[in-house]
């Protein structure tokens, strides 16, 4: 699994992936997390993953603190 730093949002995110992924799409996906409050402690106690579905793919992800692992379905 690879790893990488990404800022968007004026955060800095760890995204943990195993198929590359467009900028476009982590984008989107922290998009989504961010509007559904995936980053809020309250909303990690649950720790189950998100299903993100964009234009073309959908993707499970997880999330703990700022770390964000995603899967493509």
């Amino acid at each position: 699994m690879d790893s990488m730093p990404f800022l968007h949002a004026n955060r800095i995110f760890t995204i943990f992936f195993v198929e590359d992924l467009t900028f476009a799409e982590v984008r989107q996906i922290l998009d989504d997390l961010l509007d559904c409050e995936a980053f809020n402690p309250v909303s990690q106690e649950r720790y189950i993953p998100y299903e993100i579905h964009l234009e073309h793919s959908s993707f499970s992800v997880w999330v703990s603190e700022m770390d964000v692992i995603i899967r493509r379905d």
